[in-house]
């Protein structure tokens, strides 16, 4: 087998969550290890660690223990797991937008060990943030996953914006999951694919689609991948067609550059501010991660990705929401007013505070709270109304049984009248002594 002596750097990535990326990069990286590629799946997905999960693995070190000088990269490294090294990324992630001078020295150097694999892949965070812009435009090559949901191709469509106002010039390769039938799938991946090219300067290209099967569901359960315990099954069929497909492309038709060069421009990407889109359509500058803590939620665009809400008028399964069509103009996530009126209506972005929305997104959350505090008190007081019937009615059935049994077999009424009781009691002693 021809084997070339440059690492492809492949990140997989997706729009939103839940559309399967980490199980497309866990079984994609299995079946190029049995095809006898030295693959190499690196976590980049913050603080989740879905790999993990979805193999069932409780590393004891990850990338962070590497940023504090607790442990070396080859130290956490996951040795020969069915033939693949898996790198735990978790949180260290995220902290290497904040390191400095040596420290990115140190780490680039560490990282400069992994250039004996033929494909290190990436499974990133959903969404746009900023190691996911990092990670796209350091790769060789990017796959974005999408389904034939509205809201996935709109936000996958956001995140090819991003990249391309940031210098992206490669073509997306598409991966349509979740597919009903092929038919389904062809039409999304046309419908996005026509949006992308009429609204942003780069291209797609298809790279397979997966269809729906039970089996990857049973795989998820039992924390195996798929292409190990069903290889027959279709949707591992569509996985080893997605990695034919991925292998017909050259390593000379790619540009391909040394670990060092790579981790040397994903850690410049994360510690730059790059370019978004402001709410007016207009081109923006994402600001610089401060070095003094960590950023809890995306900024930017990464936000308001978050809270765009797809407009209900999309009937089409695989076309994406009238949002997407004009998104070069307008901005994909600004959120329109909700009543059929004028289109150009925002509503304040809920996330400012001391805005409208933000107030009045706080009065929505009290009343929830209001009303599932009444609907538990109305609930228990349903339970005791049923308990005290349920009393009642038992003793009523005690006394109706009692009435119903014979006469002589009922026990004698107790008088509580005392001269009625004295005059008893004297016929009672005058018997007696007559007797």
């Amino acid at each position: 087998m021809s084997r070339s002596h440059t690492t492809r750097t492949i990140t997989i990535t997706s729009g939103k969550g839940g559309v399967g990326k980490t199980n497309i990069s866990v079984n994609l990286a299995l079946h190029l290890a049995t095809l006898g590629y030295r693959t190499c799946l690196f976590d980049a997905d913050l603080g989740l660690a879905n790999i993990n999960i979805l193999l069932g693995l409780n590393p004891d070190h990850d990338l962070e223990d590497v940023i504090s000088n607790r442990h070396s990269l080859q130290d956490i490294i996951i040795r020969n797991y069915n033939q693949i090294d898996i790198i735990p990324g978790s949180s260290g992630v995220e902290k290497m937008a904040n390191l400095e001078g040596v420290q990115v020295e140190q780490l680039i150097r560490s990282f400069s060990e992994l250039d004996g694999y033929d494909f290190l892949l990436f499974d990133t965070s959903a969404g746009v943030s900023r190691s996911v812009i990092a990670f796209c435009l350091a790769s060789s090559e990017v796959v974005l996953v999408i389904t034939p949901e509205p809201t996935s191709l709109t936000d996958s469509y956001a995140l090819l914006k991003i990249l391309s106002l940031n210098g992206f010039k490669g073509k997306a390769k598409i991966v349509v999951n979740q597919c009903q039938s092929a038919s389904i799938a062809k039409l999304a991946y046309n419908k996005f694919k026509g949006a992308v090219q009429k609204h942003l300067a780069m291209d797609v290209m298809p790279l397979g689609i997966i269809m729906q099967d039970q089996k990857v569901s049973e795989a998820v359960a039992t924390q195996q991948a798929l292409i190990l315990l069903y290889p027959e099954s279709n949707a591992s069929k569509c996985i080893k067609n997605i990695t034919k497909n991925l292998l017909k492309i050259l390593p000379e038709d790619l540009e391909i550059s040394s670990m060092i060069s790579f981790w040397t421009k994903c850690l410049q990407v994360m510690k730059s501010p790059f370019l978004t889109v402001s709410k007016k359509g207009k081109k923006g500058i994402e600001p610089k991660p401060s070095t003094g803590h960590l950023q809890k939620r995306p900024t930017g665009l990464a936000q308001e990705t978050e809270q765009k809400s797809v407009p209900e008028e999309s009937k089409d399964p695989g076309e994406p929401a009238q949002a997407t069509q004009d998104a070069s103009e307008e901005h994909l996530t600004q959120l329109q007013c909700p009543a059929k009126g004028d289109p150009t209506v925002r509503i304040l972005d809920p996330s400012e505070p001391g805005s409208i929305a933000h107030a009045q997104q706080d009065i929505s959350v009290l009343m929830r709270k209001l009303v599932d505090s009444v609907s538990s008190v109305s609930q228990e007081l349903q339970l005791i109304r049923k308990a005290i019937q349920e009393r009642e009615g038992n003793r009523l059935e005690v006394n109706r049984s009692v009435d119903q049994r014979p006469e002589a077999l009922r026990p004698k009424p107790i008088t509580l009248d005392f001269n009625a009781f004295l005059r008893q009691r004297g016929k009672n002693v005058r018997k007696e002594g007559n007797e």
